[in-house]
C-alpha cells in the first residue's frame, strides 16, 4: 500500500502505521495498543505545531482504520480516542490513551482467566493463524501443564511457524500441519480455539480466511469453538457478519500471489472469512462465557458503557 503520510508526524506514530502495513506488527489486539499509542504521540506534535488537533487525531484515525476496515475493535479504540480530543487538548488525549490501556489489559486478563477455567480440562487444543489473545491463553494453560497443541500453517498470511514457536516457549508439544490437512487429526482434538477479528450481534463473527473450514470440520467432528475476545471488538455498526464488506486483503507479498501475477492468473488474496454464529461454540469475554445468542447482547451493553 503506497500511502503519502504527513510529513509532520511523530517517528513514533509514522513507525506504527509502517509496521501495520507490513505486516511486522500482527494479531488485532497488539496492533490496538500501538495505534493507541500513535495517536496520543499525533496529539501532542499536532498541538505544538498549532494544528487542530481534533482535526489531525480524526483524520489519523481514520488513516489506521483503512488498512483494516473490517476490524471492529481498530474502530472502537479510535472512537474513543477522537473523543477524548474534542476540546483539541493533547492532555486529554494521553491521558485517554492511558485510561484505554489499563482497560484493555483488564479485560484481556478477565478473557484469559475465563478461557483457561472453560479449557482446564482438554488436552489436545487446534489454533489456526496468530492471535495475541489465543496466544496468552495457551501461554497460561502451559504455565499449569503441558498439552498438545496443533498449529496450522495459517496461509496466506504465513503466521504458522511464529505461532508453533510461542507455543512451544510455553511448554506444550506442537504438532505443525498444512492448513488442508486438519481433517487427518481433528479426531483427537478437543477445541479449536480461534481469534475472533471482530463479532456481530447476530452471533457472527469475521477471522482469519481458514477458519469456516476448521469451524465446520469441528462441528462433524463434535469438536468445540471457542472465541476468545474483549467486548471492544464487538462491531456497533453491523448486526451480522453478511453485513460487513470483508474487503480486507493481504498488504504484503505472497510468494505464490506473485508468480501467478507474473503469469497473468486473477489472484484473491483475502484474509477474513465470514463465520457463521453457528459455528461457535461459545465465546469468551471479560464478561464471561457466552453463547453466539448471548453475545450481541452482553458486548453491546459492555461498549455503550465506556463510550458514555
Amino acid at each position: 500500500m503506497n500511502d503519502v503520510l504527513p510529513t509532520w508526524w511523530p517517528e513514533k506514530t509514522v513507525a506504527c502505521y509502517q509496521d501495520l502495513v507490513s505486516y511486522r506488527l500482527v494479531g488485532a489486539s497488539a496492533c490496538a495498543d500501538r495505534i493507541t499509542e500513535a495517536m496520543a504521540q499525533l496529539a501532542v506534535a499536532a498541538q505544538a505545531k498549532g494544528l487542530e488537533v481534533f482535526a489531525e487525531v480524526t483524520a489519523a484515525g481514520r488513516r489506521f482504520c483503512a488498512l483494516k476496515p473490517d476490524t471492529a475493535l481498530y474502530v472502537n479504540a479510535v472512537e474513543l480516542m477522537a473523543e477524548a480530543s474534542r476540546e483539541g487538548r493533547a492532555e486529554d488525549v494521553i491521558e485517554r490513551a492511558d485510561w484505554l490501556v489499563r482497560h484493555r489489559r483488564r479485560a484481556g486478563t478477565q478473557v484469559v482467566e475465563h478461557a483457561v477455567s472453560l479449557l482446564e480440562g482438554a488436552e489436545t487444543l487446534l489454533v489456526h493463524d496468530y492471535s495475541s489473545m489465543v496466544i496468552r491463553i495457551i501461554a497460561e494453560l502451559g504455565s499449569r501443564r503441558a498439552r498438545r497443541v496443533v498449529v496450522t500453517t495459517g496461509e496466506p498470511l504465513g503466521q504458522g511457524e511464529r505461532v508453533a514457536e510461542l507455543v512451544a516457549a510455553s511448554g506444550h508439544s506442537v504438532v505443525y500441519i498444512p492448513d488442508m490437512s486438519a481433517a487427518r487429526v481433528i479426531g483427537g482434538v478437543d477445541a479449536f480455539v480461534t481469534g475472533v477479528e471482530s463479532f456481530y450481534a447476530d452471533g457472527s463473527m469475521a477471522n482469519t480466511v481458514g477458519t469456516v473450514m476448521l469451524g465446520l470440520l469441528c462441528r462433524e467432528n463434535d469438536v468445540s469453538v471457542i472465541a476468545p475476545a474483549e467486548c471492544l471488538k464487538y462491531d456497533r455498526q453491523r448486526t451480522s457478519v453478511k453485513d460487513a464488506d470483508l474487503t480486507a486483503r493481504l498488504l504484503h507479498p505472497w510468494p505464490s500471489g506473485e508468480r501467478a501475477q507474473r503469469s497473468g492468473w486473477r489472484v484473491e488474496d483475502h484474509v477474513l472469512d465470514a463465520v457463521p454464529g453457528e459455528l461457535v461454540s461459545a465465546y469468551v469475554t471479560e464478561a464471561g462465557v457466552r453463547d453466539a445468542a448471548e453475545i450481541g447482547q452482553t458486548a453491546r451493553s459492555a461498549v455503550a458503557r465506556l463510550t458514555l
